[in-house]
């Protein structure tokens, strides 16, 4: 697999990436899935968001983790990261909670869309997915 030379990046180029990828991805992620989908579960009486979770802290976090990455070209760290997210959850998931099966899908897709972006603007163009 090709890597990436890391040293000829850009300081700053690299920074933006991982701030619009860790903050900006916080921002939009809050609206749409805390703001929006969670108020929309509760309205249609499915048990919502549980409390104190640190999902923001924790979403910075993934999305840092999935900028480095694909800056690194190991895309399949995210793979197993969420499979180890999806494995903690399996019993609550399998059972009536689809809709917050789905809130998690979407809050998922969302962050690597931002860790993706985040590794574009860094590299100043496509991150490289596969080997080649």
């Amino acid at each position: 697999m090709k890597t990436i030379d890391l040293t000829s990046l850009e300081t700053a180029r690299v920074l933006i990436g991982f701030l619009v990828s860790s903050v900006a991805g916080a921002m939009v992620l809050w609206v749409l899935i805390d703001r929006l989908a969670w108020a929309y579960l509760g309205r249609h009486k499915v048990r919502g968001k549980p409390k104190a979770v640190l999902t923001l802290p924790l979403g910075i976090c993934e999305r840092v983790g999935y900028t480095a990455a694909f800056l690194l070209g190991t895309p399949t760290w995210i793979g197993v990261w969420l499979a180890i997210k999806v494995a903690a959850q399996w019993e609550r998931w399998k059972g009536e909670e689809r809709a917050t099966y789905n809130v998690f899908l979407i809050g998922n897709l969302l962050s690597i869309f931002f860790g993706f972006l985040g590794a574009w603007i860094a590299l100043g163009q496509l991150p490289k997915l596969a080997g080649g």
